[in-house]
C-alpha cells in the first residue's frame, strides 16, 4: 500500500475521527458563555491547574500543549498524559472534586477558563448546550483512553508513533515524492517528557528509524519515507 493510501486511512480512523476543531469550540464558547470565561496566555512551564485543587473553572485549549503531572510518594513529578489544541480538562469542578493530577503548559498556550457555575446553569436550560457538553465529556474520555493506553503499553516506539499520528490532521502534508512531512512545534526533549521516556531513548528510536531509511529528521519536522514500516 502506498504512503498516501495509508496516510488517508490514518486520517479517517485515528484520533481526528469526528473530532471538533478548536475553531468550532471557540465559536461555541463565545456563543453560549459570553462574559463567563477568561482567555489566558500561559507561558511554557507555567502551572495551569494544581493537583488536589477544587476549582471554579474548567478549561479549553485553543492553542498549545499541556502535560498532566502527578507527584509520587517521593515528591517526584511524572507525566500522566498530555492535552493539545481542541481538548478540554478540569471536569472535576463539575462535581466539586479536587483534581487528581496537575496541568502544566508544555508550550506557550492560549487557554479558556470557563465558569463551571454558568456552564451547569446552561446545561439545565439548553438542550443543545447539554448535548454538546455530553459530547465533550465522551470525546475527552475516548481521546485520553487512547493516549493512556499507548503510554501504559510501555512500548516507547509505539507511543512515539501514535503521538506523531496526532499531528497528521493539522500539521502534515504529502510532498511531491509521496513522503509525509510532519511539522513539529515541540523539541525532542519535550516529546520525550510527555511520552514518559528519556531524551536518550527517543534519540535511539529516531536513529534506528533513520538508519533503516524509514524517516529523515530536521529540527522542526520529521519526514516519513516509508509509512508502512513506520507504523510497524
Amino acid at each position: 500500500m502506498l504512503n498516501n493510501e495509508i496516510y488517508n486511512n490514518i486520517l479517517s480512523s485515528h484520533y481526528s475521527k469526528n473530532k471538533r476543531s478548536p475553531e468550532y469550540y471557540v465559536e461555541f464558547i463565545e456563543k453560549y458563555l459570553k462574559n463567563k470565561y477568561k482567555k489566558i496566555l500561559y507561558l511554557k512551564d507555567e502551572v495551569v491547574l494544581k493537583e488536589d485543587i477544587v476549582d471554579d473553572y474548567f478549561y479549553f485549549i485553543e492553542k498549545g500543549k499541556v502535560v498532566l503531572t502527578k507527584q509520587n510518594y517521593y515528591g517526584k513529578k511524572s507525566c500522566y498524559g498530555y492535552l493539545t489544541e481542541g481538548d478540554f480538562f478540569g471536569y472535576s469542578a463539575f462535581s466539586y472534586l479536587s483534581e487528581v493530577v496537575g496541568y502544566k503548559a508544555l508550550t506557550n498556550c492560549y487557554i479558556y477558563a470557563i465558569e463551571v457555575k454558568a456552564a451547569k446553569e446552561l446545561v439545565s436550560q439548553s438542550e443543545e448546550f447539554k448535548n454538546e457538553v455530553h459530547y465533550i465529556f465522551v470525546d475527552t474520555l475516548r481521546t485520553l483512553t487512547l493516549r493512556q493506553g499507548s503510554l501504559a503499553s510501555g512500548e516507547c516506539k509505539t507511543s512515539f508513533v501514535n503521538f506523531i499520528f496526532e499531528y497528521f490532521k493539522n500539521y502534515s502534508k504529502i510532498d511531491e515524492k509521496g513522503n509525509i512531512v510532519v511539522n513539529l512545534d515541540l523539541t525532542l526533549s519535550q516529546i520525550a517528557e510527555i511520552l514518559n521516556m528519556t531524551r536518550e531513548t527517543l534519540s535511539r528510536i529516531l536513529a534506528e528509524m533513520k538508519k533503516d531509511k524509514i524517516i529523515e529528521t530536521k529540527r522542526k519536522y520529521i519526514k516519513i519515507l516509508d509509512l508502512s514500516r513506520f507504523i510497524v
